[in-house]
């Protein structure tokens, strides 16, 4: 099965960029001092209807980045009591539930 290569987030004149600059500046100093910021990851196991994590693989996508990091994003922000834009919700709501209806009229 060939695999589909991922869309970059940067350009490709911006990361050769990048590149030459960390290839020729010593960032040492930068990074000495620093902590590790994130918490330690962990593994779980969450059971999902296929119709949803196509849905969730399609708009991570569309916002070039994991689903698995979309999943996080969208729990973090709900434990975190952060308020999401209402109509962001209502839309991946219709999408879900338009996928949900396609299927079972396909089965």
């Amino acid at each position: 099965m060939k695999k589909k290569s991922e869309r970059l987030p940067r350009s490709k004149t911006e990361l050769e960029a990048l590149a030459e600059h960390y290839g020729t500046h010593d960032t040492g100093s930068e990074m000495a001092g620093g902590e590790w910021v994130e918490p330690p990851m962990v593994t779980t196991s969450l059971r999902l209807p296929k119709p949803l994590v196509d849905a969730l693989k399609a708009e991570a996508g569309q916002q070039h980045i994991r689903h698995t990091a979309l999943m996080r994003r969208v729990l973090a922000a709900h434990v975190a009591g952060e308020a999401v834009e209402q109509t962001e919700i209502l839309d991946r709501l219709d999408r879900i539930e338009r996928l949900l209806n396609e299927e079972r009229q396909a089965g």
